[in-house]
């Protein structure tokens, strides 16, 4: 599966029908206080045990579309992962249907797919005995993985960019004459890999760029935008937010989804140690 490159009215009814109203990211907090034992590691991109390339199963989720595709996209059976050894005869990747998105996930976990308007797509992966989340409301989603990008929509790219791009900051105040929302500001674990990518940490209890975070399980995620060759300066925004004991697990999430974007990774080899 290979990465695709990825108009608001003021911009509250696309976001509403492609669900990447980043801006409902600031209701996401939960009223909560974090116990001690999710509080984020000395080393949090570190994993613990040896690394694999794995051939995990591809797992196509129930997809809900925009527009109905015009044929049925092909996807591989496997495809090759690297992953501890520890968790890889438990994980498989699940994508929507168009094959646009995927996540490393525990094969047992339930998922969701949209494949909006204008080339965006979410897919959201939780564990068993979680509901289905409905479209619209990622507040919902307290475990789980959540992915989407913004396809051809400028607008929604800029939203979900600006908060971490300076660039897309800069944009976004030019065409709306308003402010970026500020995120979490320097509660917020950021490190930038490229020009175009950055990985967060979003600690338990603080909402900001992690699609869902502010919960009591930090969220663990990665931002790209605006990939060198790239029709289309879309947004792709990865979140794992679960509790502390399955830290590798939100890592190695987030390590794949940067792998499937070349030019992405920047300097992998010093934030993860491989």
């Amino acid at each position: 599966m290979h990465a695709r490159s990825p108009r608001v009215s003021k911009r509250t009814a696309v976001c509403t029908l492609v669900g990447l109203c980043v801006a409902s990211g600031a209701v996401v907090a939960a009223l909560l206080v974090a116990p001690a034992s999710n509080a984020v590691p000395a080393q949090p991109w570190s994993v613990a045990g040896p690394l694999v390339v794995e051939e995990l199963p591809v797992v196509r989720c129930p997809t809900s579309y925009g527009i109905p595709p015009s044929r049925r996209v092909d996807l591989p059976a496997r495809v090759g992962t690297q992953v501890t050894a520890e968790l890889a005869p438990t994980l498989s990747v699940f994508t929507d249907g168009l094959g646009t998105l995927d996540v490393v996930a525990p094969r047992t976990w339930g998922c969701t797919a949209l494949d909006g308007v204008a080339g965006s797509s979410k897919l959201v992966v939780y564990p068993p005995g979680d509901p289905r989340p409905t479209w619209g409301d990622v507040t919902a989603v307290r475990r789980g993985i959540v992915a989407s990008q913004t396809g051809g929509c400028d607008g929604c790219s800029l939203e979900t960019a600006c908060p971490l791009f300076a660039s897309a900051a800069r944009q976004y105040r030019a065409i709306y004459r308003t402010q970026c929302r500020s995120g979490a500001g320097t509660a917020e674990l950021r490190t930038r890999l490229t020009g175009s990518t950055v990985v967060f940490i979003d600690p338990a209890g603080v909402p900001g760029t992690g699609l869902p975070s502010g919960s009591s399980f930090a969220a663990y995620g990665t931002m790209l935008w605006h990939l060198a060759g790239a029709r289309q300066p879309a947004a792709w925004l990865d979140t794992c937010t679960l509790p502390a004991q399955d830290h590798d697990l939100c890592v190695l999430s987030v390590r794949a989804f940067l792998s499937r974007h070349p030019g992405a990774t920047g300097d992998r080899a010093a934030l993860f140690g491989s």
